[in-house]
């Protein structure tokens, strides 16, 4: 069978395994993706190395982040304390070592001593600081030279290590100490408790560690220990990473940020799933806990929709740590889902409906409403937009009085998001959308005119738009509003309108292209593909002219009466 090994490419014969980094240490690596050699041309043992090497660099991976985000410790144990001993003796042999394999800058040591002895003899001499020549490493090892002025500085490097041993001065290895607890993703301070004996331990490693240095100067063998496994420390200061931790994450990530309705109802949800699994570990999130879980949400949640949202939540998060952040090996609760049949499906208003709407005193007698949320005018003319548009409420909430222009003849609303504050659900809902006949005969182009003598820019100044989500506060006093004449249930809402109007505009002949023209909708074609015509406006004009509700008699009222 095909090796399925994620990132595993061929060039010529040889394979390759294509590692991505993580975003948040792409800048740490300076690149986007690495693609190692494998050294092999077979493509079992391409697998098995590919493996290996993508297990090598996530570990890799992990260790850089605790390196870059050490967490501080509150006290530094006895087995803490030995770990980075251990790594501060390894430290120091495993710099000996590396020293005493650049045969360039030994060489260079001994060129540079030799000059200083020679000035010191004759001051007046030029010295001669280019380098040697280089050395071609033929296996013979150090010169006799290079060799003793090696052992003078490793001398003198254990006689200052001795010395601070002997005084107890421990602030001199507290920089390597604490750069080894980096290296483990914890960091601490001289007054955490502990941190003294750990320090003394550092420091008799460090006298230790340049002893062996100056008996392998005599011929010695003094191996390099392997460096001690991290987790003997990180164990015992990091905490485990939770599903919190992914959530402070993802609110911060992506191109844009995240909504503060996302926010909230991540958060709600994230709120819901750690009062059943206080504490768990996002390492001990398994699929176990997650069909768990969901039969939690199916008994506990009081719709299905409820139940499914705050499910698909947790796995959006669980995605987000394995794809995005390489915090999981893989997302446990993939293909775990809730069954959630549509059980309120908008539809269009009906005649009744709509002569119960619109007989109310508000739009009879011009009540303008005193409810803040109402906005004033704003009641009592956003209903009748949407009547004869099916425009969506943000859009018309978010409406300037620079949104209302005359273009080719035909006064329109012009939907954008280029004022401040103002969106658009998609591209598609950038138009404009030629204003009815019957809102002009309402008096609404006079209403248009007055607010541009206020020197008002919104067309609804009394209107509070909430951030993010400009339809909120309106969508709730219309809730109330209608629930007040009776007309009560979840069901028609103000989205209801979008739906009112297409069947007006079908039954009149207008295609789905020009209807979509009107309400902001993409135009699909037959297989799938968005579709992009250029209908003129008038003929968009005459799609809205088809929304004609014979049955309702709107009478003209307020300021406008008698125009």
């Amino acid at each position: 069978m095909a090796s399925t090994l994620t990132g595993l490419n061929q060039r010529g014969s040889r394979w390759y395994i294509n590692i991505v980094v993580p975003p948040d240490l792409r800048e740490v690596y300076g690149k986007r993706a690495m693609n190692l050699a494998l050294e092999t041309s077979d493509r079992r043992e391409a697998t098995v190395r590919g493996t290996m090497k993508r297990a090598e660099r996530l570990a890799e991976f992990a260790a850089k982040r605790r390196e870059l985000n050490p967490e501080a410790v509150t006290q530094v144990t006895p087995e803490m304390a030995a770990t980075l001993a251990e790594r501060v003796r390894v430290f120091v042999l495993a710099e000996d070592d590396r020293l005493r394999s650049d045969l360039p800058l030994l060489a260079e040591m001994v060129h540079v001593k030799r000059e200083l002895d020679r000035l010191a003899m004759q001051p007046l001499r030029i010295p001669q600081w280019e380098s040697p020549e280089p050395r071609i490493d033929d296996l013979s090892g150090l010169t006799e030279a290079e060799a003793r002025e090696l052992a003078d500085q490793n001398a003198q490097l254990d006689g200052k290590a001795a010395v601070a041993l002997a005084g107890r001065n421990l602030a001199a290895v507290l920089p390597l100490a604490n750069a080894m607890a980096v290296k483990l993703g914890v960091s601490f301070d001289a007054n955490t408790p502990g941190a003294r004996d750990a320090l003394l331990a550092c420091l008799k490693a460090y006298r230790t560690a340049h002893q062996e240095v100056t008996q392998r100067d005599a011929g010695a063998v003094v191996d390099t220990p392997t460096i001690p496994a991290p987790l003997a420390i990180a164990s015992k200061a990091a905490k485990p990473r939770t599903l919190r931790d992914v959530f402070g994450k993802w609110k911060t990530s992506g191109d844009s940020a995240r909504s503060a309705d996302s926010i909230g109802a991540y958060d709600r949800a994230l709120k819901q799933f750690e009062g059943q699994h206080e504490g768990l570990a996002l390492a001990d999130i398994t699929r176990e806990v997650g069909d768990t879980y969901r039969t939690w949400l199916r008994e506990n949640c009081t719709t299905p929709k409820t139940a499914r949202d705050r499910l698909t939540a947790i796995k959006s998060l669980l995605k987000y740590a394995h794809e995005t952040l390489e915090w999981l090996p893989r997302q446990p609760w993939r293909g775990l889902d809730i069954k959630a049949p549509t059980t309120n499906k908008r539809r269009p208003w009906t005649t009744e409906e709509l002569t119960t709407l619109f007989a109310a005193p508000l739009h009879t007698a011009y009540a303008l409403p005193d409810a803040r949320y109402g906005g004033r005018e704003a009641a009592y003319w956003i209903p009748l937009l949407g009547l004869f548009t099916g425009t969506r409420l943000g859009e018309l909430c978010q409406l300037r009085t620079v949104d209302v222009q005359k273009m080719e003849g035909v006064d329109v609303l012009v939907l954008t998001n280029e004022g401040e504050g103002q969106s658009i659900k998609s591209d598609a809902g950038h138009r404009s959308v030629p204003i009815h006949s019957e809102l002009i005969r309402l008096g609404f182009l006079e209403y248009v005119e007055a607010a541009r003598q206020t020197r008002s820019d919104s067309l609804w100044p009394s209107l509070p738009l909430r951030e993010g989500k400009p339809s909120d506060f309106f969508g709730r006093w219309f809730k109330d509003h209608r629930n007040a004449l009776g007309l009560t249930g979840t069901r028609p809402d103000f989205h209801c309108f979008r739906h009112t109007v297409r069947p007006l505009m079908r039954k009149a002949g207008h295609s789905e292209g020009t209807m979509d023209k009107v309400t902001g909708h993409k135009t699909v074609g037959s297989i799938g593909t968005v579709v992009y015509d250029h209908r003129t406006l008038r003929e968009v004009q005459e799609a809205v002219e088809a929304i004609q509700y014979p049955g309702l008699r709107l009478p003209v009222v307020g300021p406008y009466e008698g125009v």
